[in-house]
């Protein structure tokens, strides 16, 4: 059922987000229809006047232009509209090829035709002129506008109107451009701001924290899965550090048993198994408090003696076959350190189990505390049991910033106590190197 309603969920959010694009579209496609209507009313108001188109002015001219007394006459407004269009004319007689008739005609005009010539005339040009012909009976009439006023092409338009023309095409193809760059815009803003939200919860979610996002607006059903599986985990989280709290709690009391009849019988071995056990279970639960907290319980205090107290305490519980050496150089005598000093002696205790666990006949730790420029540098180390090249890299990796190992490797030899030491370094804002030493050993590098 849940997957069915899930189905249903995913195909409606998908609906509306083909529907919002088609949406969009169809708006730039009736954008570009208004627009069109609109080039179409500019370019009808361009058009020539019909009462001064030249194809009718030449007819006007070829039906007023009369012979009387052996000699041609055109009526005085005709000549006046010519004059004051810049215009000049002519009529060519089909007889002799002679222009009988002429006004204002330029000097580069001849005045004589062939018959082949006539056929010239259809170019539309005629001396850098161009000119606009009419049928007469007694040849043809031929009208000369100024050059480059009109271009003639299929449709007469004067050269000022090619000129507006181009510039409407040309605004309208910019418009189309920025109308399509504006709505990409939008578009594209509307899911970044969308988008954000929900990739910083995938962020949060991947390091742990709780994600509550909006499940409204676009992308909701994104943020609404990302809720859900933000609440699983943190209920299956909750319920881990509740069954290791429980586990941790019912152990404590055999143990307590245990260590107390290990000190009356004097049994220094299992004494030393108990604390292993019950330092064990301190790291399974710190573990646990580490693995989603970024809160630190921070004070100031000098890191020589924290370093001397936490070693001495440690003392108490170390085997014969171990020996255990602090060496603090005189420039990191009087420097102080802020932090969680809870955590950082169970980092300090981790790197020394570490050490006895690993060599179990005995070693020699050795814990160097020295000045690394305005940083401490705090440096645990034996000369037990080197740890394979391998087992080092995978140690080193853990400390690189952001680096998460999961659960199932963390539990080898070298895992848990060292990776608890890691997460409370990294928490400290600090640096973990691990190396084997010369001739034979393991060394911690920890700066602060």
């Amino acid at each position: 059922m849940g997957k069915r309603v899930s189905g249903k969920i995913e195909n409606r959010h998908l609906r509306k987000e083909f529907f919002r694009i088609f949406g969009m579209i169809l708006l730039v496609f009736v954008m570009n229809i208004v627009l069109y209507m609109f080039l179409s009313i500019s370019m009808s108001n361009i058009y020539v006047d019909t009462s001064d188109a030249p194809d009718r002015l030449a007819d006007e001219v070829s039906s007023a232009l009369v012979c009387g007394g052996g000699s041609y006459s055109l009526d005085g407004e005709l000549c006046c509209r010519l004059d004051s269009l810049g215009a000049w004319g002519m009529l060519v007689s089909d007889s002799t090829g002679n222009a009988v008739w002429s006004r204002n005609l330029p000097d580069t005009v001849p005045e004589h035709y062939r018959i082949s010539d006539f056929d010239g005339m259809s170019s539309m040009m005629l001396g850098g002129y161009p000119i606009f012909t009419a049928s007469h009976p007694d040849g043809l009439v031929v009208l000369g506008y100024p050059a480059d006023s009109y271009i003639n092409i299929l449709v007469s338009q004067p050269a000022d109107n090619i000129g507006k023309i181009r510039s409407i095409v040309l605004s309208a193809i910019i418009t189309g451009i920025l109308v399509l760059i504006l709505v990409s815009f939008i578009y594209g803003w509307n899911s970044y701001k969308a988008l954000k939200g929900v990739v910083k919860g995938i962020e949060d979610l991947s390091i742990g924290k709780a994600v509550h996002l909006k499940d409204t607006g676009r992308f909701s059903v994104v943020a609404s899965y990302l809720n859900m599986a933000s609440a699983r985990l943190q209920n299956y989280s909750e319920h881990r550090k509740k069954w290791i709290a429980g586990v941790s709690h019912d152990i404590r009391t055999p143990l307590s048993i245990i260590l107390g009849k290990a000190d009356k019988a004097g049994d220094s071995d299992i004494k030393f198994q108990a604390v292993r056990i019950r330092e064990l279970i301190n790291d399974l639960n710190m573990y646990s408090a580490l693995e989603f907290s970024e809160a630190l319980d921070k004070s100031r205090f000098r890191a020589s003696a924290f370093v001397r107290n936490t070693v001495a305490d440690f003392l108490n519980a170390l085997p014969d076959e171990y020996s255990l050496s602090v060496d603090i150089d005189k420039n990191a005598e009087n420097r102080y350190v802020t932090g969680d000093g809870h955590l950082l002696k169970r980092a300090l205790y981790n790197l020394l189990y570490n050490s006895i666990v690993h060599n179990a006949s005995g070693c020699d730790i050795c814990v160097t505390l020295e000045a690394a420029g305005k940083r401490l540098r705090l440096t645990v180390s034996d000369n037990g049991t080197e740890i394979s090249p391998e087992m080092i890299k995978e140690l080193n990796v853990r400390t690189l910033p952001g680096v998460r190992i999961p659960d199932e490797n963390i539990r080898g030899a070298h895992g848990l106590g060292l990776y608890i030491v890691v997460e409370i370094i990294r928490l400290h804002k600090g640096v973990v190197v691990y190396s084997n030493v010369s001739p034979k050993g393991f060394k911690t590098e920890i700066i602060l």
